[in-house]
This record gives C-alpha cells, sequence and structure tokens, in this order.
C-alpha cells in the first residue's frame, strides 16, 4: 500500500534543508507507530519519496511524499497519527491511496511526475520600493506583452541566458479573475489550463504583510526542466524599474501540478 500525503512547511521550519525534512518525516512515522516498509539491504531505510524539493526560506501549503506501507491502513487514520506526531512549522493536510501498480510493471516515481508548481510572491514591510497595485498590475501586463523575456539562469556548472517566457504559464496580480483572467496578458503559454484541489487554502501558511502587494506565477518546474520564481520576480523588478532585492521577497508555493496541456494537482 501506498499512500500520497500533502502536508504544509511554514513558520522557521521553511529555513530547513531537504535532507532535515526527510529525517523529521522519518522521525514522525517512526513515533506514529505506523507500518511503514524498508529497503533490503545491510542499511535499510524507510521507503518515502518527496515531489520537488523547496529552496530553503520558501514556505508552502503543496508538499508532496509517497510513504509506502507494509499492511492496509486507513487513510484517515494515518492522517490523524501523523498529525498527533508533527510539531509547529509542519501541518499533515490530506493523504490517499494510490491505486496498486499492475504486477510486472513499475510506478512513475513522485518527482518525475511534477510538471509545474505555482507561488505567491509577496512584497515583505520595511524595504524601499514597495509598487502599488496598478503598478504591479501594470508591469506584469508589459512584462508579458513581450516577444521574450531573458534571463541569466545559472545552474551547478553554467550561467546561460535563457528565455523563460514559454515556462511561465500564468501570471497575474490580486483581483484579476483567479482561473481564466479577462485579460489575455495574463493567460500564460497557449493552452495550459490548471485548477486547484478542491477544498484547501493554497495561501493559509503564507506569511502577511501589511502593504498587502503580491502576485501569483504558475511556472515550469520538475527534472525536465526548472524555472526558480525568483527569476520571475527579477524580470518583474526590472520592468518596475526597481532593483531587484531577494531578500525583500516572501515566497509561497501554492500548488506543485503533475500533467502538460492540463495541470492538475498531484493530489488529484
Amino acid at each position: 500500500m501506498t499512500l500520497r500525503i500533502r502536508f504544509a512547511k511554514y513558520g522557521a521550519l521553511r529555513f530547513i534543508g531537504h535532507l532535515d525534512v526527510m529525517r523529521y518525516f522519518q522521525k514522525v512515522i517512526r513515533r506514529a507507530d505506523l507500518p511503514v516498509r524498508y529497503s533490503q539491504g545491510f542499511t535499510p531505510h524507510q521507503i518515502m519519496t518527496f515531489a520537488h524539493p523547496l529552496s530553503l526560506g520558501v514556505s508552502s501549503d503543496a508538499e508532496y511524499m509517497e510513504v509506502d506501507f507494509t499492511e492496509e491502513m486507513d487513510p484517515s487514520e494515518v492522517l490523524e497519527r501523523m498529525r498527533a506526531q508533527t510539531s509547529e512549522g509542519f501541518e499533515i493536510i490530506s493523504c490517499k491511496v494510490l491505486p496498486e501498480v499492475p504486477e510486472g510493471t513499475r510506478a512513475q516515481s513522485l518527482m518525475s511526475l511534477v510538471s509545474a508548481a505555482e507561488y505567491m510572491i509577496s512584497w515583505k514591510d520595511g524595504y524601499d520600493a514597495v509598487p502599488t497595485e496598478e503598478e504591479v498590475r501594470d508591469a506584469i501586463r508589459r512584462l508579458y506583452s513581450r516577444d521574450s523575456i531573458v534571463v541569466e539562469k545559472s545552474t551547478k556548472k553554467t550561467t546561460a541566458e535563457t528565455d523563460i517566457k514559454p515556462f511561465i504559464y500564468r501570471i497575474y496580480a490580486p483581483g484579476d479573475a483567479f482561473l481564466e483572467p479577462a485579460d489575455p496578458a495574463f493567460a500564460g503559454a497557449a493552452g495550459i489550463t490548471r485548477v486547484f484541489a478542491e477544498g484547501i487554502d493554497n495561501t493559509a501558511h503564507a506569511d502577511t504583510f501589511e502593504n498587502g502587494r503580491k502576485f501569483f506565477v504558475c511556472v515550469a518546474s520538475g527534472s525536465a526542466f526548472n524555472i526558480k520564481p525568483g527569476l520571475v520576480t527579477e524580470a518583474l523588478c526590472e520592468t518596475l524599474g526597481t532593483t531587484y532585492n531577494k531578500h525583500a521577497f516572501a515566497l509561497h508555493r501554492m500548488e506543485t501540478y503533475k500533467g502538460e496541456d492540463r495541470l492538475v494537482p498531484l493530489e488529484s
């Protein structure tokens, strides 16, 4: 039996790295006395995988992991037991049983399913050059009306100029239609639609600021191609005519998607 678990990461614990998150949930599983499956060999470990690790300092309401169990369990009981063992900074939101994989076949890894992620990006209080709502909305229109959005994209080995516009699936400001923006400038990549998971507040664990300035962006994510939301923020600052300071922004992952032409939450 394999369960896909959705959880939130927020507060001070958004500053711990992915390996620490893995160790944390291994302890949660043990303390919850759940029948987790272990790998074979000299150093057995819990069979647990994660979707798309967060960057340090980013909060989220849409983290996913899969855990293998040696026996059938009611997902609601797993949810209750895990919630009883988690501390402030993590919240188990939901879990679902995955269909059995036919014998002789191999399930696609959770990480390889990820194709996009949606973020809320907020201007923090106490920094200069916080724009007005209309300035943000106008800058988004001007940014997306460009033929290309070229930025410097760095990897572990190289830095190269990359056109990220084809990989921005949607970008919009508060007050614009949430799923179907009327203004074509907010529509994003042609033919790409996406839906949110029902009954979930995608910003429940996001930091809030008095100035209220924010925007939303859905970008390509995952092993095939990955756009960091900070690159879009940097391009938007350039359009606003302000200097980009990564410390002046709070990033919150609202959803993690699978699919190509139609993006659906990993929870679906």
